[in-house]
């Protein structure tokens, strides 16, 4: 870049970040607490910036993601799973098992790096995708672009959705990233953290695939869903998890990189289509063995993130509790997926 100094890289780093965060949450972009620092820090890296986040950073962002994770399984989850347990099971397996395949042919397609398509068409996990990708061989750029692409995407389709469902219902287009009620107590913030760090130390020294990650969801999950504590947090501790995360993966981008990147779109996008579609007869499975409406069954299907898809279905009329309960199974699912793949790829 740049004869600057490290300090004053720091500097600009921080003060880019704040300011396209506030652009995002302005425009309604999903995600914006990610792709804020994201897009900070590829903006500095294609500008050959040498600053880089010491590992243990990644390491804490990832342990802080899984308590996250692990905060949105609470009991209702077991009531749902219990009433509608095998129409749940059939729509996550075929929900997974399209991100796969698509994953697979986009793979065949030579024009990836490899084990990143995989990683990049897993849905309703986007930020623990892109850390998880890095530390398996996978490319977290291409990864960060794949899944927020159709992230975007998926949240206007469901948007639309809604409006030629429902007629005129005001649906919002986004949310700040998996950001909670800023009430969060002290002990529940304590408390989430606490499971963030003894589950990714768990995790860590047991081997876990995915360790910092897992570990807090499998701890964190456990104790959530038992009543034991009671996880939360401030949306400034996501934020920094978040935000480590996104410099992370932005600052890795170089300007050779841009060129392979934006040739990849169509086919990005080509392959976030191929997964709506496969969730349609998800959604169908749904709407078939269960009786939900179909606006229901389809948000709760949709390959977004979690916390897009219940905006939008907070403005509408679906079934949220429903939904929420198959987006977070999803979320779980996928994590767990994504670690059985890595196994997998590991042997080969």
């Amino acid at each position: 870049m740049m004869p600057l100094s490290h300090p004053l890289q720091w500097c600009l780093l921080v003060g880019a970040t704040l300011l396209f965060t506030a652009l995002f949450m302005v425009a309604g972009l999903p995600g914006a607490t990610l792709l804020g620092p994201m897009a900070a820090a590829i903006l500095l890296g294609v500008r050959g910036a040498s600053i880089e986040l010491p590992k243990r950073f990644s390491w804490l962002a990832q342990a802080l993601t899984g308590g996250v994770v692990a905060r949105s399984m609470d009991v209702s989850i077991l009531h749902d799973v219990a009433l509608h347990w095998f129409p749940m099971l059939m729509a996550l397996s075929t929900m997974l098992a399209g991100a796969v395949l698509v994953g697979w042919l986009l793979e065949r397609s030579g024009r990836f790096p490899g084990g990143t398509a995989l990683w990049g068409t897993m849905p309703g996990a986007a930020p623990a995708m892109i850390a998880m990708a890095g530390d398996f061989g996978g490319d977290p750029r291409f990864v960060a672009v794949m899944q927020y692409l159709r992230v975007i995407v998926v949240v206007v389709l469901a948007s639309l959705v809604c409006h030629f469902l429902l007629g005129s219902v005001p649906v919002p287009l986004a949310v700040p990233g998996a950001v909670p009620p800023p009430s969060a107590s002290v002990a529940s913030t304590l408390a989430l953290v606490a499971v963030a760090l003894a589950g990714g130390w768990a995790g860590t020294v047991t081997r876990l695939p995915a360790g910092p990650l897992l570990g807090p969801i499998l701890l964190g999950g456990t104790l959530n869903m038992t009543g034991l504590v009671v996880l939360d947090s401030p949306s400034w501790l996501i934020a920094v998890a978040f935000t480590i995360i996104g410099w992370t993966t932005g600052l890795r981008f170089r300007r050779e990189l841009l060129r392979d990147l934006v040739a990849s779109v169509p086919l990005m996008l080509l392959s976030t289509f191929g997964l709506v579609a496969m969730s349609l007869g998800s959604a169908w499975l749904l709407v078939t063995l269960t009786g939900k409406d179909p606006l229901t069954a389809y948000l709760a299907t949709s390959p977004g993130g979690l916390d897009s898809v219940t905006v939008v279905a907070l403005g509408s009329a679906a079934d949220v509790p429903f939904i929420l309960t198959l987006q977070t199974l999803r979320l779980f699912g996928t994590i767990l997926m994504s670690v059985l793949l890595v196994r997998f790829l590991r042997r080969r």
